[in-house]
């Protein structure tokens, strides 16, 4: 018989409709999320949970799957763990095992996702902002291509709280040199987002689950390719 599932941890989520800055605004610098946002490994990462989950004695739903997306490695190893009264370390290092060994292959860019990143990259500073640990997050950044392009990623290995805590993109807009303010995010999760918002970015969300539960965001498009979101590149890179 299989386990309940790993409890949902409620947050204190910002509102979903936040009211878009000044007409005039313009980013002196833009940090994109990775998973979901440039290339498609959300489905790779929930077969991961899957796994894991399951080789604990866990039955993992579409519930669960909605609940973590965006969660850390940590905070999923935590979760299971807790549910399955398993070692949190060991179901950790699973977790990671399971991610590096599936993700061969897997690494896919997304429509639009390299157009956009070197067609910002041009004119300012990129960053990554990424729940990752730091060997995976530089193992898709490299193998999709991003790399190049950016003048620095986060992991969650890097800051002492994964997102949706703000440290992640906290760092990422003190280490490319500007206030939160005059940063952009580019988001597609509930976790992502707010880890953004708190830190004081600008938002703009391209949902990946457009069913899901609404995301925060100064700016909302469906997808990179969205003549939303291009109209918006324009006005910013003039």
């Amino acid at each position: 018989m299989t386990s309940s599932p790993p409890p949902v941890t409620p947050r204190s989520l910002p509102s979903h409709e936040l009211p878009a800055p000044a007409a005039d605004w313009v980013p002196a610098c833009v940090v994109f999320d990775c998973d979901g946002i440039l290339m498609d490994t959300e489905a790779n990462w929930a077969r991961v949970q899957r796994a894991v989950s399951e080789r604990h004695g866990l039955e993992f739903t579409d519930a669960m799957e909605r609940a973590m997306m965006g969660w850390s490695a940590a905070d999923v190893a935590t979760a299971i763990a807790d549910a399955a009264g398993a070692d949190r370390a060991l179901v950790h290092a699973d977790v990671l095992r399971t991610e590096e060994r599936t993700l061969t292959g897997q690494i896919v860019p997304l429509p639009g996702a390299l157009e956009t990143v070197r067609a910002f990259a041009e004119r300012l500073p990129v960053a990554v902002a990424s729940n990752s640990t730091s060997t995976i997050l530089g193992v898709k950044l490299e193998q999709a291509g991003f790399a190049p392009h950016l003048s620095t990623w986060v992991s969650s290995e890097d800051v002492p709280r994964g997102k949706p805590s703000p440290d992640i993109y906290a760092e990422a807009v003190r280490r490319l040199g500007f206030a939160p303010a005059e940063a952009l995010a580019v988001e597609d999760s509930v976790v992502g987002a707010t880890s953004a918002v708190s830190a004081g970015l600008v938002v703009v969300a391209v949902p990946s689950v457009p069913d899901g539960d609404p995301v925060p965001a100064h700016h909302r498009a469906a997808s990179l390719t969205d003549p939303a979101f291009r109209e918006l590149m324009a006005r910013w890179l003039g």
